[in-house]
C-alpha cells in the first residue's frame, strides 16, 4: 500500500514537471511576435481594424503565466487618423495555483491608452468597426451566456488603468471633450465580494471648462442580478473655467443601481463646495422609460457673499452689512415621470422666506414651472449702497446732454424661442426705496417664442397697480408691448424716486401704453410709441407759482397801460399783490400725451387750481435729454369782477429742463399780454365813448383809414354844396 501511494505520488510530481517544461519550452520556444501578421490579418478582415503591433508580444512564466504586447495603434479602415492606441498592456495567471487546479489571476495592466471618437454627419467613427458576419440566434446567445459563466472564483490582485486619454469630437455641433491623465486601480478584485477603486483624470472641452476629478470607492459587481453598487464613494474635483478661481467640490454618497429594476439611489449625500454644503437622498426610477425622481435636497444656511469671494468673483456690495448672511434651501422631489419638480420647496434669505414649488415638467423640452409666495423683504437692504454724486446742471436755455443708447444685441432670442415656462409669483410685503407694496401678485408665461406677464396686481402708496407685458422673439427684430394702470397713488415718493425731487404731491392715476421694437437699447427708444392718461387730484407742483407767474404778467401789463387799473379796484400803488407761496396748487389736472420719437407730446392739459383758477395746454418732453416746453392759458377770476379780465384766458410757457431750477420755469407770454393790453384799453375808450372801438392794432389803422376817407368825403360833399350855392347866385344875378 505505501509502494502504492509512493508511485501514485511520483507520478503526479512527474505530471507536473512535465507541465512546467511543456509551459517552459512554450514560452522560450514559440515567438508570439510571429503571430503578427496573422492577428493583424484577423483584426482587418472581422473588424474593419487596421491594426499596427510596433512593440513586441512576449511571454512570462512565472511567478505567472502570462503575455504582453507593446506600443499598438489601430485605425479604421482606410482612416490616416488613430482610432485607438495603447503604448502597454499585461494580463497574467498565477501558476503554482493553477497546478493544483485554482484560477488566480494575476496583475491586469493597461499603459497609454489614447482613444479618438469622432462623430460626424454620417454617424461616429466607431460605427464603422464591422460585426460579426453572422448574427446569433436568441438561444445561441443565452447557450453562450450560460457557457461563458465564470464557475469557478476569480480574484484578480490588481487591475490598471494609467496615462490614457480620451477625445470625442463632433463635427456638426464644434464639441470637443478630451479626459486625459486617466488613471484607474482596483485591488482584489473579485465578483462576489466588495473591492476598492480609485481613480483620476482630467476634463477640458471646447469651452476651455477645465474639471480634475479624484475618485476612492468600494465596488460591488452583482454580474448576474445587474445589479451594482458604489459604497461609500469619495468624489474630489477642482473646476476651473465657469468662475474666476477655480472651484473645489467634495462628494460623499453611496450609490445603489438595481438595473434589472430601473432604480438608482443615492443616498447620505453631502456636497461641499465655496463654504456650502448640500446633503439629502434621491431615488431615480424608470431609467429605460421614463423617469421620476423622489427624495430630499437641503442646502445649510451659509454666507452668499462668502462664496462668492471663495470662487473668486466679486461679492455683492449690498447696504446692509447683514445682507445675504444667511441663504438656505430645502426641497422635497416628487412630481410625475419624466419630470422633476421641488415640492415642497423653501429657500431662506436672511429674514425673508420664498416657499411653494418649481421644477421642470417635461425632461424632453424643458418645460419649467414655479409657484412661489415670498412673505416679505427688504429690498433696500440688497441695493448698492447710495452714493453722493454731482448734481446734473443745465445752463438756462441750454439741454442736458442725452444719455449715449448702446446698439449691442440686449435679448438672447435663440435661448428665449426654446424658453417654455408657466409661473406665478406672490409677495405678501416689498419694500424698495423707501415705497411699500403688498398683495403682489405675477403670473409668466412662455411658449413659441412668445413670452408674457399676463399679470401683476399689488397694491401700493394707498393705490393699487396692474400691468400687462408681452415679448415677441420669433423675428431677429423682436416685438414688445406694455400696458399698466396706476390708481389713486401718492405720486410724490414716484416723483422723488424718478427725479430725486421733491416736484408733485398728490393722489394721481395713470394709464400707460407702449409698444416698441428691436434688440437693443437705441432701436427700443427709436421705436416706441404709445400714450399716457395722467390724472391728478388735490396736488401741489412744488417749485412753480402759476399765480404769481400771471399776477407777474398782469402787473407789467398795468404798468404798460395804467388805464386797466380801473378794472381792478384795491390795486396796492397800481400794482397786484405778489403771492408769497412758491407752490401751485392742483385740485384736479388731467392730462393726454403720445409717444413717438422718443418725445412724449401733450396733446391736452386741463387743470382746476386754487380759487377758481384754470389751465388749458399742450406742449411737449423730451423723453432723452429731458427737456420739455408746454404752452398754458389761464383763468384767474379772483382778480377782477370784470369779465373781461376775470374771464380771459391768459398765455403762460413753461419750458426748460426737468433738472434745472422749476423756478424759472414759468414765465408770462410778453407779447401777448401787451395785444391784450392794447385790446383791454380800446374797449375801455369804446365804453366811455359810447362806441364800439376797434379790439386790435390792425382793426384801428382800418377803422382810422375809414375814418379819414369818411370826413374826407364829407367835406368834398361841403365843397361841392358850397360851389353849387355860389354858381346858383350868380346866375340869380
Amino acid at each position: 500500500m505505501a509502494r502504492a501511494a509512493r508511485i501514485v505520488l511520483y507520478t503526479l510530481i512527474g505530471l507536473l514537471v512535465l507541465i512546467a517544461v511543456a509551459v517552459f519550452v512554450i514560452t522560450r520556444v514559440i515567438d508570439p511576435n510571429d503571430f503578427k501578421p496573422q492577428i493583424s490579418e484577423l483584426a482587418h478582415q472581422h473588424a474593419n481594424i487596421n491594426l499596427d503591433i510596433q512593440g513586441d508580444l512576449g511571454w512570462t512564466f512565472w511567478p505567472s503565466l502570462g503575455v504582453s504586447v507593446g506600443r499598438t495603434e489601430a485605425r479604421i479602415g482606410d482612416d490616416e487618423e488613430l482610432f485607438a492606441a495603447i503604448d502597454e498592456a499585461r494580463l497574467g495567471v498565477a501558476v503554482w495555483p493553477l497546478l493544483f487546479g485554482n484560477v488566480e489571476m494575476d496583475a491586469i495592466s493597461l499603459a497609454g491608452l489614447d482613444l479618438n471618437l469622432v462623430e460626424g454627419p454620417d454617424g461616429g467613427n466607431w460605427e464603422r468597426i464591422a460585426a460579426s458576419d453572422a448574427a446569433a440566434s436568441p438561444e445561441e446567445l443565452a447557450e453562450e451566456s450560460e457557457g461563458s459563466a465564470i464557475d469557478i472564483p476569480l480574484s484578480i490582485p490588481e487591475v490598471t488603468l494609467s496615462d490614457s486619454r480620451l477625445r470625442y469630437r463632433n463635427l456638426g455641433d464644434g464639441t470637443d471633450i478630451t479626459i486625459e491623465h486617466l488613471n484607474v486601480s482596483a485591488r482584489d478584485v473579485r465578483l462576489d465580494e466588495p473591492f476598492p477603486v480609485t481613480a483620476s483624470l482630467r476634463y477640458q472641452d471646447q469651452d476651455d471648462i477645465r474639471i480634475d476629478l479624484e475618485i476612492d470607492t468600494v465596488a460591488s459587481l452583482g454580474l448576474d442580478t445587474n445589479h451594482y453598487r458604489l459604497a461609500p464613494l469619495e468624489v474630489k474635483t477642482a473646476i476651473g473655467g465657469l468662475t474666476a478661481k477655480p472651484v473645489t467640490v467634495t462628494v460623499s454618497l453611496n450609490l445603489d443601481a438595481a438595473l434589472d429594476d430601473d432604480v438608482v439611489r443615492v443616498t447620505d449625500l453631502l456636497i461641499s463646495a465655496a463654504g456650502t454644503q448640500t446633503s439629502g437622498n434621491v431615488t431615480v426610477s424608470g431609467l429605460s422609460t421614463q423617469m421620476q425622481f423622489s427624495g430630499s435636497l437641503a442646502t445649510a444656511p451659509f454666507d452668499a457673499n462668502g462664496a462668492l469671494r471663495a470662487i473668486g468673483e466679486a461679492p455683492i456690495d449690498t447696504r446692509s452689512t447683514d445682507a445675504l448672511k444667511q441663504v438656505s434651501m430645502q426641497a422635497t422631489l416628487s412630481g410625475p415621470a419624466n419630470s422633476l419638480l421641488l415640492e415642497p420647496l423653501t429657500i431662506t434669505i436672511d429674514d425673508s422666506t420664498i416657499s411653494g414649488k418649481a421644477g421642470v415638467t417635461d425632461l424632453d423640452t424643458l418645460a419649467m414651472m414655479f409657484d412661489l409666495v415670498l412673505d416679505e423683504i427688504n429690498l433696500d437692504h440688497y441695493l448698492p449702497p447710495a452714493t453722493e454724486s454731482p448734481e446734473a446742471t443745465t445752463a438756462e436755455g441750454e439741454s442736458s446732454a442725452p444719455p449715449v443708447l448702446s446698439e449691442e444685441p440686449l435679448l438672447p432670442l435663440e435661448t428665449l424661442r426654446e424658453l417654455t415656462l408657466d409661473g406665478k409669483f406672490r409677495a405678501g410685503k416689498v419694500l424698495a426705496e423707501g415705497l411699500e407694496a403688498s398683495e403682489i401678485d405675477v403670473t409668466v408665461s412662455a411658449a413659441n417664442g412668445v413670452l408674457r406677464l399676463q399679470r401683476a396686481n399689488g397694491k401700493t402708496l394707498n393705490g393699487t397697480f396692474t400691468a400687462e407685458a408681452q415679448l415677441n422673439a420669433r423675428t431677429d427684430t423682436p416685438t414688445m408691448s406694455f400696458e399698466s394702470r396706476i390708481n389713486t397713488v401718492q405720486i410724490q415718493p414716484l416723483m422723488q424716486l424718478a427725479l430725486s425731487r421733491d416736484l408733485f404731491t398728490g393722489i394721481a392715476s395713470i394709464h400707460t401704453e407702449l409698444n416698441t421694437r428691436g434688440n437693443s437699447e437705441k432701436a427700443l427708444f427709436e421705436n416706441a410709441a404709445g400714450s399716457v392718461n395722467f390724472n391728478l387730484a388735490d396736488g401741489v407742483l412744488r417749485g412753480v407759482n402759476l399765480h404769481d407767474t400771471l399776477i407777474g404778467g398782469l402787473n407789467d401789463m398795468l404798468g404798460n397801460f395804467q388805464a386797466l387799473t380801473a378794472l381792478i379796484p384795491q390795486l396796492e400803488q397800481g400794482r397786484l399783490p405778489r403771492e408769497l407761496s412758491e407752490d401751485t396748487r392742483i385740485l384736479d389736472l388731467q392730462a393726454i400725451a403720445r409717444l413717438d420719437d422718443m418725445v412724449a407730446s401733450v396733446e391736452r392739459l386741463t387743470a382746476n387750481l386754487d380759487r377758481g383758477a384754470t389751465v388749458n395746454g399742450s406742449g411737449w418732453l423730451n423723453i432723452l435729454n429731458e427737456d420739455f416746453d408746454v404752452s398754458l392759458g389761464m383763468k384767474l377770476p379772483q382778480i377782477s369782477d370784470d369779465p373781461r379780465l376775470s374771464e380771459r384766458e391768459w398765455p403762460l410757457r413753461c419750458a426748460g429742463n426737468l433738472s434745472g431750477s422749476p423756478a424759472r420755469w414759468c414765465l408770462p407770454s410778453s407779447d401777448a399780454f401787451r395785444d391784450a393790453g392794447r385790446e383791454l384799453v380800446a374797449r375801455l375808450a369804446s365804453d366811455k365813448l359810447g362806441v364800439d372801438l376797434p379790439q386790435s392794432r390792425e382793426e384801428l389803422q382800418e377803422e382810422v383809414q375809414q375814418r379819414i376817407d369818411e370826413e374826407r368825403e364829407k367835406a368834398e360833399d361841403k365843397l361841392r354844396d358850397r360851389a353849387r350855392e355860389r354858381l346858383e347866385g350868380l346866375f340869380n344875378r
